[in-house]
């Protein structure tokens, strides 16, 4: 004891240092990241091995520190509500293989013409009645290039919806940095355009568009100072290797998507992708802890495949750090959640409707206009 005493009389910090080894022993790399997050803030140097630890965490810690560090970081009953409305339906000349509004697959989806303004602002007001505060038109094109004469229709859209005090946002294909600045000054408040899986796995899923090109309409948008919204899809066949890729592209952009949309594969008859297994809510519940922890201040979207899941399994990715759904019977093409199905676990839950932002976009609308003009 003497000894002891003589080469630390304070046994008080060795006794700290020892509990701490021990304690340190026990902690899954989601908590350590986690707490880093939440002294922190958000980084966007994040190393691929450091995503793949927090992904790999017992389900259990994922869980519990991605609903730390999104309470840290949101309201945690908040949960935006998204409405999203097909444009332009099918006859699209991408090669998406999950995709029914691919012209090269047959799944018995007719294409259609643009659909016209009354229609569109009816389906706007139906949508913000019904409690959503973001509206989203997509469109099945590759691009918009060539496309004037509907691309000025859906910047009137555009206009007409934001001034129903509704968030807007669109999906279009790929942008020309023109044409973001356009979207901008129309009051758009989101561009939707997903990487769907990593770099490495993409060329197995679409070749008629690269993963660069994607890379650069997200550059055009974050320019023109639109949100960006862009995540992914997975379900595709993809390694768990792919899916960390995905979130460590969007974790380590300059800045951060302000939504992160996670799609479940919805398989449809008639695409190289229609007898894909599944997803299942463990596989959602690991992407949307990952994601809430290395991109703290998203909104992260529990987006399509959700009509698969339970109250009790879309209430563990709630948990988990999902804070935004979509709502409405469909999205695009595929089924969505019944209204009144939303509405009864919004209830149960305690979940808050989230208020529409508009931070800043009367300045920001005012210097884009000023961009246009004296760059046309």
């Amino acid at each position: 004891m003497m000894l002891i005493r003589t080469i630390c009389p304070n046994r008080r910090p060795l006794l700290s240092m020892i509990l701490n080894l021990h304690s340190s022993s026990y902690s899954s790399c989601a908590e350590i990241q986690a707490e880093r997050t939440i002294r922190d803030g958000p980084r966007h140097d994040w190393t691929r091995d450091e995503i793949k630890s927090i992904y790999d965490s017992p389900l259990l810690d994922l869980l519990f520190h991605g609903a730390q560090v999104h309470r840290h970081a949101h309201n945690f009953r908040e949960v935006q509500q998204c409405t999203l409305l097909s444009i332009k339906t099918g006859g699209c000349s991408e090669d998406c293989s999950y995709c029914p509004q691919s012209s090269r697959y047959n799944t018995g989806l007719k294409a259609q013409k643009l659909m016209n303004k009354e229609a569109v602002l009816e389906a706007a007001q139906k949508a913000k009645e019904a409690g959503s505060t973001r509206f989203c038109m997509g469109a099945a094109w590759r691009d918009t290039i060539g496309r004037k004469t509907n691309f000025n229709q859906i910047l009137e859209y555009v206009k007409e919806i934001r001034e129903m005090g509704m968030e807007v946002c669109c999906t279009l294909g790929m942008l020309e940095k023109q044409q973001a600045l356009e979207l901008k000054k129309a009051g758009l408040t989101a561009y939707n355009h997903n990487l769907d899986t990593s770099r490495e796995y993409y060329p197995n899923i679409i070749t008629t568009r690269s993963y660069d090109e994607r890379l650069e309409t997200l550059a055009y948008v974050r320019e023109a100072g639109i949100n960006v919204c862009s995540g992914g899809i997975i379900g595709l066949g993809e390694a768990e290797e792919d899916r960390v890729g995905l979130l460590h592209t969007l974790a380590t952009l300059p800045a951060h998507p302000e939504s992160v949309p996670i799609n479940a594969l919805v398989s449809v008859k008639g695409t190289p992708l229609e007898d894909q297994k599944p997803v299942e809510i463990w596989e959602m519940i690991r992407m949307i802890g990952t994601a809430r922890i290395v991109m703290p201040k998203a909104m992260v979207r529990l987006s399509a495949g959700r009509v698969r899941f339970s109250m009790p399994e879309q209430t563990l990715c709630f948990l988990a750090g999902a804070n935004s759904i979509f709502t409405g019977e469909k999205l695009l093409t595929t089924p969505n959640n019944d209204f009144d199905a939303d509405q009864q676990m919004f209830k149960v839950l305690g979940l808050l409707p989230k208020a529409p932002s508009f931070s800043d976009d009367d300045f920001e609308a005012e210097n884009c206009a000023k961009a246009v003009s004296s760059s046309g």
